[in-house]
């Protein structure tokens, strides 16, 4: 059956299926620090795979069904499959409006930030409203962990593309990188992505996360591939930890590895290069509030900061010199390069 009109069908399902109300009281919008709303829409962020990326944050700081060894952003304290609005969408949408309006230049509008954007459960009404607000397509960042719920899948139906993790091919594995919520298996997660490509007429392209003496042989490749060729993705990303891991012994693995690991996966694996791409920016992002809200989604380096704020390199270390010295934040350093960093204590909900 044609992969559209399955489209049709499902999101004419979920339309009439769902109960929650679009609105809800933005009065509860999370509160930063300093006792004011928290700003739900960071950068545009340089991204490896979406060029300049403007990220919406649909859930607080590190809530999540999953707590990687290789997160970027520390460990999960209580991980979750608790679906509900944890931050009202129609902030997210005011806030997006605003932007929008301000920025010159946006590839993709990109849910995803600092935890599982499925885990909230407005997000299929999110992505169509925004898709009311602007042509610019939708890319959806998720583990892929709540795949196993219908539901879920057909929340994601109206996105151009969905970008799902992988990083396990059986149950070992899957405890071991990820160590999911006790509610999670990984069988449901993993036939829910691919029952996902059935149903989704968009793009998927799949991560598939590669950590040294974990997942990283030929071997481990080619159990990949099993699953990978029943989930049919359009492109497979395969990449490894470049940025400081929740826990050190998750192991970056070499170039070679790499190239090892997309040879056996096929002609559709590419190795995630770094974003090389010039920033082009209304005078919206030049701020140091601007810095601070994107080093407290990720860690990054001076030359990320600099393309995604449109700002010179110089002017990025007087805005983030004062906020070393104030303990607002840290310098981690990873083998040669260093990273940038809120302080996790400032982050915790």
């Amino acid at each position: 059956m044609n992969k559209k009109y399955l489209r049709r069908i499902h999101l004419n399902w979920w339309v009439k299926e769902k109960t929650h109300p679009f609105c809800v009281n933005t009065n509860e919008v999370p509160l930063n620090d300093s006792g004011k709303k928290q700003r739900l829409i960071y950068g545009p962020v340089p991204s490896r795979r979406l060029g300049l990326s403007l990220g919406l944050d649909l859930v607080p700081f590190k809530t999540c069904s999953y707590n990687c060894i290789y997160c970027q952003l520390g460990t999960t304290k209580q991980t979750t499959t608790t679906r509900k609005p944890y931050v009202p969408i129609e902030s997210i949408l005011d806030q997006l409006a605003s932007t929008l309006k301000e920025q010159e230049r946006i590839d993709y509008v990109t849910l995803g930030g600092s935890g599982e954007p499925t885990l909230n459960d407005h997000i299929g009404e999110l992505i169509h409203q925004i898709k009311e607000l602007t042509d610019i397509p939708v890319a959806v960042l998720t583990n892929s962990s709540l795949f196993g719920n219908p539901i879920v899948r057909r929340s994601l139906l109206e996105a151009e593309v969905v970008l799902p993790s992988l990083d396990a091919y059986d149950n070992k594995v899957f405890q071991a990188i990820n160590r999911p919520d006790p509610r999670i298996a990984f069988t449901d997660m993993v036939e829910g992505l691919v029952a996902f490509r059935q149903e989704f007429a968009g793009a998927i392209w799949l991560e598939v996360f590669v950590l040294e003496g974990i997942n990283a042989t030929q071997e481990d490749a080619a159990e990949f591939g099993k699953w990978i060729k029943k989930i049919d993705p359009e492109k497979i990303h395969v990449n490894t930890s470049i940025r400081p891991p929740a826990e050190m012994f998750a192991q970056q693995t070499s170039p070679d590895t790499l190239a090892r690991f997309c040879r056996v996966l096929g002609n559709k694996a590419e190795i995630i290069a770094p974003f090389r791409g010039a920033a082009n920016h209304g005078t919206s992002a030049r701020s140091p509030e601007n810095l601070l809200n994107m080093l407290s989604r990720r860690p990054c380096t001076l030359e990320d900061l600099s393309a995604a704020l449109a700002v010179h390199k110089n002017e990025i270390l007087k805005w983030v010199d004062p906020l070393v010295e104030e303990g607002k934040v840290t310098i981690i350093r990873k083998d040669s390069i260093v990273y940038y960093q809120v302080l996790p204590a400032r982050n915790a909900s």
